[in-house]
């Protein structure tokens, strides 16, 4: 997988993140894993600290409204609100490049 699992409904079309075990607009079971790729940054923040670590710089943060629907709050790497973005999984975490 390049992008973000996010789970599908096939009942409704509802699609979103993280995965789910049901669907919480129709409230079916049936959710099949698809992959987003792409989203667009809607807003970010800077994170200067965290509980029980010490960054070595500060971290951007954002939401990215993703393609077909959901949202996820990923890392950003030269993004910036409006911007259109690919997301992928880096070092475990959900991850934003501005697309070029």
């Amino acid at each position: 997988m390049s992008g973000i699992p996010v789970s599908a409904c096939e009942a409704c079309g509802w699609q979103g993140f993280p995965r789910r075990i049901w669907c919480p607009a129709c409230g079916a079971d049936q959710l099949e894993e698809r992959e987003a790729e792409r989203g667009v940054v809607e807003d970010e923040t800077t994170l200067r600290r965290a509980a029980g670590r010490r960054l070595e710089a500060a971290s951007g943060l954002g939401t990215v409204l993703l393609d077909g629907g959901g949202r996820a709050v990923a890392r950003l790497h030269d993004a910036a609100p409006g911007d259109r973005v690919a997301v992928s999984f880096e070092r475990g975490a959900p991850s934003a490049r501005r697309e070029r």
